[in-house]
């Protein structure tokens, strides 16, 4: 059944995800974003956050593969590539240096702006898929009648400056890219609006404007941040005969050690690394700074890999990386034909590198939403589909929320039982430096292919279950790390 015409609010991961989703039910989708595109997968400043590293989960890039075949592929093509963390990252782990072991879960590796690129391309493929580009969202128009519904859009020209009115069309069979000229604010009718504002989101503060309920939230909060620097790596020629690693990550350690780095690699030989710092301990922005935070970390290694390459970029930072959820789920009487999407509804702490994965279960929730929707998409629409998406961001949730609460200082309502159950899936995590299955387990886990239900399960729990007890035994004691030689 077509069902007229959606309009999707920015331009992110989850509202190109989302534009996709409902494209094969609807006659027109638009997706209506502030920026302007860049023809090549260079950063733009409505996605700040590409400036760090990011990792695609598993599940996310089962997801990204469903919405849109052939992504990985291409993705390979234009530099990502396919990695272990088992085995092609070292890993320093709270006890220790997690040993070689393949964990059969794969972990695509690139920039930001490339899988974004990508995806937009893929997009673009859609013929019922407009880009409505330079253009701002500044409210919801609301229909006269019982119950209140959602009818369209207002907008405006965005970045004074940043082009003149055209239009640009594709080739046939692509979708169609509109740059919105200078102007007085119009309207954009729909039969569907779905907000994907991201952590920016103003669809709250809409609400609120037209007399609306206005969802709860619930915040986690480690006040954590992030700085980073990008580096051209050496040929892998002149590497040191026993840097066997692709990557590195190094964990905190808290209470002790609150600060933690990684070293991804990423398309045209270069190096992201990125610092983490939590409880306010914020990692240095400035050069010497940063290069001091690297050397006192829990490990060199990071520090001794960077000093061999070459930096490409200042030092960025990013100091936004609480985990928020508006519960829209609650709402009595949502808003008819008005959803909210992916990290409009919940942002994790990007540590975890949840987001992009989220932002594709978001968008396969909504598609089979629309798909049994009926003739309408009134209040009982939108009621049932946002129950549905915090289901499917509960296990996200769990593990982001669950890991910052463990630094001092944290703010947030820990999940019941989390006293009790704490102690045994730490000691799963430790198992998983020195146990293949529960490695294979664990990280099934972490990339949201099986629930976190799951680290209850077999054969998890006859292999953890015993050292539950001795890491409570032992709590507080530390063993000796091992030098990065002795792991090859």
């Amino acid at each position: 059944m077509s069902h007229g015409h959606a309009v999707v609010i920015g331009g992110s991961m989850a509202g190109m995800c989302a534009a996709k989703a409902v494209a094969p039910h609807f006659d027109r989708v638009t997706v209506v974003d502030r920026d302007a595109y860049p023809g090549e997968p260079v950063y733009r400043k409505g996605v700040p956050q590409a400036r760090h590293v990011h990792a695609l989960l598993a599940r996310g890039r089962n997801g990204l593969e469903q919405l849109f075949p052939g992504f990985a592929e291409r993705m390979i093509a234009a530099g990502a590539s396919d990695a272990d963390a088992g085995l092609h990252f070292a890993t320093l782990r709270k006890h220790g240096w997690q040993r070689r072991l393949p964990s059969q879960v794969p972990l695509l590796l690139s920039s930001r702006v490339l899988l974004e690129f990508t995806v937009r391309e893929l997009l673009r493929q859609t013929p019922n898929v407009t880009f409505v580009e330079s253009t701002d969202v500044v409210g919801l128009t609301l229909g006269d009648g019982e119950p209140r519904r959602v009818i369209g859009v207002s907008v405006t020209p965005a970045g004074a400056g940043e082009g003149t009115a055209s239009q640009i069309r594709a080739g046939e069979g692509a979708a169609s890219r509109i740059r919105a000229g200078e102007g007085a604010a119009s309207r954009i009718t729909a039969d569907l609006v779905i907000d994907a504002g991201g952590r920016g989101s103003r669809a709250p503060a809409w609400l609120a404007a037209a007399g609306l309920a206005v969802p709860q939230e619930t915040v986690v909060d480690c006040f954590a941040g992030y700085s980073t620097r990008w580096y051209q790596a050496p040929p892998a020629g002149h590497w040191p005969r026993d840097w066997w690693w692709r990557g590195l990550w190094i964990e905190p350690d808290p209470p002790d050690e609150l600060m933690g780095g990684v070293l991804f690699p990423v398309e045209g030989g270069r190096w992201i690394v990125t610092l983490i710092g939590h409880a306010r301990h914020y990692p240095p922005t400035d050069e010497a700074g940063f290069n001091a935070a690297l050397r006192s970390l829990r490990s060199p290694a990071i520090a001794e890999a960077v000093a061999l390459a070459e930096p490409i970029s200042p030092v960025y930072g990013n100091r936004s990386l609480s985990n928020r959820f508006r519960h829209y789920e609650r709402l009595r009487e949502p808003l008819g034909g008005f959803v909210a999407v992916g990290d409009g509804v919940c942002v994790f702490n990007p540590n975890y590198g949840q987001g992009m994965s989220t932002a594709a279960l978001s968008a396969l929730t909504l598609a089979r939403s629309v798909a049994t929707a009926g003739a309408g998409f009134g209040p009982g629409f939108a009621r049932s589909f946002f129950r549905a998406q915090a289901r499917a961001f509960e296990d996200a949730w769990l593990l982001a929320t669950g890991a910052d609460l463990d630094f001092p200082g944290a703010v947030g309502k820990p999940p019941p039982g989390r006293s009790v159950l704490g102690p045994y899936v730490a000691a799963v995590f430790d198992e998983m430096r020195t146990d293949p299955v529960v490695l294979r387990g664990g990280m099934e886990i972490l990339h949201l292919l099986r629930p976190t239900t799951a680290f209850f399960a077999l054969p998890l729990l006859s292999r953890v279950a015993w050292r539950a007890l001795r890491g409570l035994l032992r709590r507080g004691q530390r063993e000796p790390i091992p030098t990065m030689p002795e792991l090859c």
